[in-house]
């Protein structure tokens, strides 16, 4: 019992000395900084200079930030929050001269508000570069279409009702005239799919390339949509007839009737008949190296997808009204 008691009380011992090694060690390290803090150092801080003021009609595009490079002397305590805090330092440009579509900062006219934004214990050194340049252009607001980039298999009996869409069907990019004048559309991300057998609705990004920063736009992303339904395969046959034949001419021409493949959704396909169809030969077209008609279908329902002739040439005999 009294070696456990004399164990306990050296571990208690041997305990207290460390935490006042620890103690002793953390003073040390506190006096030695604040000494340190306390000399005098020169310091290079990278500041970005962020644009205020600007005109409502006015757009600073640039590939990255501008910024300077500021020296400053001074005592660590008064270095070190400008060395913690963001380097950023705002310029009024409602002050700046501006030129052929350009700001200028210039060290000369600026330096008082470069020693303002620092302690009164602090010495700017110097700045470098002594010049930074702003290109600036106008701002402009242009609609522009999406552009559906899809690539896509349906399920056997399936297909879509109309084409794929986009919604919104177009956005408003705003941005640098002199640049968005080339953009006349923006193209989604390309997107794959696959055995589709149904209606389809999803969010897609919109292919926004680093090339495109210097703009803003309305959405980042559009919903494609894709009506399907199941489809089939028609066939019927319509009479033919021949247009701009001369009134002292005479046409006789085989066959009277071609027929017409077409390719429809089973909701619409009750819907089709032979009077929705018209198919025609132009006279005209006619030559001496020209052996035969060529028919051509002007009018098809809007509710099919495809529709094909199976006959593409007739054979004619032309004779006089007179003779």
């Amino acid at each position: 019992m009294n070696n456990k008691t004399k164990n306990i009380k050296l571990k208690s011992r041997q305990n207290q000395r460390f935490n006042v090694f620890v103690l002793f060690l953390f003073l040390s390290f506190l006096i030695s900084l604040l000494v340190k803090l306390s000399n005098s150092y020169t310091l290079t801080i990278n500041y970005q200079l962020s644009p205020t003021q600007l005109e409502p009609n006015e757009l600073i595009f640039t590939d990255k930030p501008k910024s300077i490079n500021i020296t400053l002397n001074g005592r660590g305590f008064d270095l070190l929050k400008h060395y913690i805090r963001k380097p950023i330092i705002e310029v009024d440009f409602s002050l700046l001269r501006k030129n052929n579509n350009k700001y200028f900062w210039t060290e000369s006219d600026q330096i008082d508000k470069i020693n303002n934004h620092f302690d009164s214990k602090i010495l700017v050194k110097s700045i470098t570069p002594d010049t930074v340049i702003f290109p600036f252009d106008s701002q402009f607001v242009k609609k522009v279409p999406v552009n559906i980039l899809v690539e896509s298999s349906f399920a056997v009996g399936f297909d879509l009702i109309d084409k794929f869409k986009s919604y919104p069907d177009s956005i408003i990019i705003t941005g640098p005239k002199s640049k968005l004048d080339s953009i006349s559309n923006i193209s989604t991300k390309q997107i794959m799919l696959n055995d589709i057998n149904s209606t389809i609705e999803i969010p897609v990004d919109l292919n926004i390339s680093s090339n495109l920063s210097p703009f803003r736009f309305s959405h980042q992303s559009v919903s494609i949509v894709g009506e399907v339904d199941k489809f089939t395969e028609g066939l019927v046959n319509i009479p033919v007839s021949v247009i701009n034949v001369p009134d002292s001419l005479s046409i006789n021409f085989f066959p009277k009737e071609v027929s017409v493949a077409f390719y429809s959704s089973l909701e619409s396909f009750s819907e089709i008949s032979e009077t929705n169809f018209k198919v025609e030969c132009d006279f005209n077209l006619l030559s001496k190296d020209n052996n035969y008609l060529y028919p051509t279908l002007v009018k098809q329902p809007l509710n099919i997808k495809t529709a094909e002739l199976k006959t593409n040439k007739l054979e004619f005999i032309i004779t006089s009204k007179y003779d």
